[in-house]
């Protein structure tokens, strides 16, 4: 059957709901994903904050249904129908229209305070928030690579070695440094990740048009140029062709990370390098613990 639609969940919840005495949130979600039957690949489809859709979807009706009073709450986290509930089944309508009851509902309620919510919906808040953010990264991670190729020439190359060893950096792998251009084996950086230098990263960084495809003799060379170290990465804002990969996956002397250019602008979004917080938003939810008596 697959997952309903946040419209669909309305519902479907609320039929749920009648064929038990009281039923918690939790009991809802259980059971919402048995009747439905779903599959081990639509269970763990997931939100931004790893709550499968599913859970989300249902958790939101079950708030909208309690809202609009066709459901009760009788103790923290427990719910029984109401008789507006039974109701409304029994008028037997259809999935648009039960919606659209909800959301006339809800508007009379939120018009007193002067704000209006859209219930009918394929997805949760939660999902079309993550939605929103996917979308916003998406156009950052665009914006990034722009900046990155905007600088011509050698100068340019440079600045992209300087950005890989920094990203390393800031995630944590330990101090880098760019190496002399005139005299690095085909290494452009270095991380040392112990005081000493011991067990270093060492770094490919490759500034290619985006639909230059770097290939497996690239891979054999920077592989040959890691000579006893067992760790390196290639990073370039191209991409693999399936011959890289599968070389770096089966290199048996060193683990040879490849970092193509859509991961890499992700990883300086989520790390913050080459970009600023404009503005930090918190998402909350009700503490039920604190309203139980």
């Amino acid at each position: 059957m697959g997952i309903p639609t946040q419209t669909e969940m309305f519902k479907f919840v609320l039929e749920i709901m009648s064929e038990y005495p009281q039923f918690s949130r939790r009991q809802a979600k259980n059971v919402v994903c048995e009747k439905l039957n779903l599959s081990e690949a639509e269970q763990k489809q997931k939100t931004s904050s790893e709550v499968p859709i599913y859970e989300s979807r249902t958790g939101w009706a079950v708030s909208w249904l309690c809202d609009a009073g066709y459901i009760a709450r009788v103790s923290r986290g427990t719910y029984v129908i109401t008789k507006k509930g039974k109701y409304i089944l029994r008028e037997n309508l259809s999935v648009s229209e039960f919606a659209k009851r909800l959301q006339a509902e809800r508007n009379n309620q939120t018009q007193r305070e002067g704000e209006q919510e859209n219930l009918i919906s394929d997805t949760s808040p939660m999902e079309r928030l993550d939605a929103i953010v996917k979308e916003m990264h998406s156009q950052l991670s665009h914006e990034i690579m722009n900046a990155i190729m905007s600088v011509e020439g050698r100068a340019g190359d440079s600045f992209f070695e300087k950005i890989v060893t920094d990203l390393l950096e800031k995630m944590g792998y330990g101090k880098g440094t760019v190496t002399s251009a005139s005299n690095d084996r085909g290494i452009d950086g270095i991380i040392k990740t112990d005081p000493l230098g011991f067990n270093p990263i060492l770094i490919q960084a490759k500034r290619y048009a985006t639909g230059h495809s770097v290939g497996r003799p690239e891979i054999q060379s920077f592989a040959g140029a890691l000579g006893a170290v067992t760790r390196g990465a290639f990073i370039t804002t191209s991409y693999f062709s399936q011959g890289a990969i599968d070389f770096a996956k089966s290199y048996p002397h060193s683990d040879i990370v490849l970092i193509d250019g859509k991961k890499l602008t992700e990883l300086m979004i989520q790390y913050n390098l080459g970009v600023s917080v404009e503005r930090d938003i918190y998402i909350k939810r009700i503490d039920s613990d604190y309203f139980e008596l």
